[in-house]
């Protein structure tokens, strides 16, 4: 054999290998048709498509977060039915509320493009995910303790509401570690606290300036958290005054207005001598007066809402 013909051989040898090389390179990952080819006990892992890699990675990780919660919602209803008690049914709306653990523990560890199509590999990292859940669960049984000391009617709902999101933030723990942490704050505690406040704060509501609906906006609030209410003044019952007062506002632009709605609530201090409680200034405008009292409204239920904790009358 020549030269020449011991070249054109070498080369045909040399182009054959690289194409080989590339086939293998190109060659679809196991990941692709079976996620967990490429996961640890660890981890949780799911896989996305699409036309592009942005719109594969976002399937991914909404894939991850489906698989995820599907777990943590199996190991809830298995704890339902051993347990049968009705706070497992409230508890439950908060089992959902992963998404900044989903933000923070997941990852895209690879990705694979073939005919077009883009795949991602979204992973969960189970033990970070854990540590930022019980970074959560702490938090809220601080909170809860703090809540317990309290002997308000609105502390009491607000440690009801508490301890069912914890309870439903465990359960995803469970789902990661297969443990669970173990309550601060127990459920006869929260019941029991329950028990004792709500009813006792009974109040005669008054209003000074306002509509029938701004009186039932605030009434509504107060009765969520506990408070009942007399028909009529009475020697041992705490006179609540709650006021709201419209100044128009001046507004450059045509066809809207816009008010200030100032709110004070009164009612008596422990001398039994009456004292502003809450007071704040709400800015609304809208097409006409109505509707920017309608958002008033909608903002100081909000307000109430944020600082109920701070009524004790």
């Amino acid at each position: 054999m020549n030269n020449r013909s011991v070249f054109a051989v070498g080369l045909v040898l040399l182009l054959s290998a690289c194409a080989s090389a590339k086939a293998d390179k190109t060659a679809k990952p196991a990941w692709v048709d079976s996620p967990y080819a490429e996961c640890s006990a660890d981890e949780l892992c799911a896989v996305g498509s699409g036309r592009s890699l942005t719109v594969a990675k976002a399937d991914g990780r909404a894939g991850l977060a489906k698989v995820f919660q599907a777990r943590v919602k199996s190991s809830f209803s298995t704890e339902t039915k051993a347990n049968g008690d009705d706070l497992s049914f409230n508890a439950r709306d908060f089992v959902s509320e992963s998404s900044d653990v989903l933000l923070t523990a997941t990852e895209i560890r690879d990705t694979f493009t073939e005919n077009g199509t883009v795949y991602a590999l979204a992973t969960l990292d189970k033990n970070k995910a854990a540590k930022i859940t019980r970074e959560e669960i702490d938090d809220l049984d601080a909170k809860m303790e703090s809540l317990l000391k309290e002997d308000s009617p609105a502390a009491a709902v607000k440690l009801e509401k508490l301890y069912e999101q914890r309870r439903g933030i465990n359960q995803r723990y469970i789902t990661l570690t297969g443990q669970l942490i173990v309550e601060s704050v127990s459920y006869e505690q929260v019941y029991g606290n329950k028990k004792a406040r709500i009813g006792k704060r009974h109040i005669y509501l008054q209003s000074r300036g306002g509509s029938p609906a701004f009186v039932q906006a605030v009434r509504s609030v107060l009765a969520e958290n506990g408070y009942t209410f007399a028909a009529k003044p009475a020697l041992n019952t705490p006179v609540v005054t709650i006021s709201l007062q419209a100044e128009e506002q001046f507004l450059k632009v045509d066809g809207f207005v816009k008010y200030d709605y100032h709110f004070t609530l009164s009612a008596p201090d422990k001398r039994g001598v009456d004292a502003e409680v809450l007071a704040t200034t709400l800015t609304e405008s809208g097409l006409n007066e109505k509707q920017a009292y309608g958002k008033a409204l909608e903002s100081l239920q909000d307000y109430l809402k944020e600082n109920i904790l701070n009524l004790n009358f």
